[in-house]
């Protein structure tokens, strides 16, 4: 799963050798990941139109483990927030809030051992749900149409990009495009014929509904931004 692939490259990039051999044996940062997204998967409220997921998560962990994550604690706060902006960002689910990650000791608990209680809190910043059916769309020049159901969608010839083109102007990883709390992003990703956004060159910008993209000799409109 990407989401949880990039927590823990994101965090072993942060934490480096204190991740090599702090979390070597134990409860693992990826499971409190994993535990998360479920939570959110379960506890969310589906209206007619809209899903909305829990935004706060307590984790209740062992003395050891508590003793073990403690240094790296801020920089594993931040990244398991990460994973909640992700998952609700890839699903279209809302949050009602930023997301919060507390953890707290229970010494009754076992070394690898720990819970979680998801619930909804409200606050600025939030993310809002999209309808039902209203992920957006990327239509070719030539008539396809690609949905944009996940968080980042990364476009180019090679062919582990989630949009491969066929078009030798197009970079092996040329652009990427990402859900964030306001809308859509697209991002140059250093491609070597540039990327243009109704005809005008970017590095990085915000899409809307009838954006033209360009990329070497196919053209993409963005529809439902």
């Amino acid at each position: 799963m990407p989401i949880l692939r990039d927590f823990e490259r994101r965090l072993g990039s942060l934490v480096e050798g204190f991740f090599a051999t702090t979390f070597r044996s134990g409860l693992q940062p990826v499971e409190l990941a994993k535990r998360l997204m479920r939570e959110m998967d379960a506890s969310r409220t589906v209206g007619v139109r809209e899903v909305w997921a829990p935004n706060r998560f307590v984790f209740s962990l062992s003395e050891q483990d508590a003793q073990r994550f403690e240094l790296a604690e801020q920089a594993l706060v931040a990244e398991l927030r990460q994973v909640v902006r992700e998952a609700a960002a890839e699903h279209g689910w809302g949050l009602v809030g930023p997301p919060e990650i507390e953890f707290e000791v229970d010494e009754e608990l076992g070394k690898g051992r720990f819970g979680c209680v998801a619930s909804f809190v409200e606050g600025p910043e939030g993310l809002d749900p999209l309808p039902a059916g209203g992920h957006p769309t990327l239509v070719l020049s030539d008539g396809r149409a690609f949905q944009v159901v996940k968080s980042t969608l990364t476009i180019g010839r090679l062919p582990e990009c989630d949009l491969v083109l066929d078009d030798p102007g197009a970079s092996r990883q040329h652009a990427r495009i990402r859900r964030t709390e306001s809308g859509f992003v697209i991002t140059d990703l250093g491609s070597t014929n540039g990327t243009l956004v109704n005809g005008r060159q970017i590095h990085e910008q915000d899409l809307a509904d009838g954006d033209t993209v360009t990329i070497g000799e196919t053209d993409l409109q963005f529809r439902g931004g």
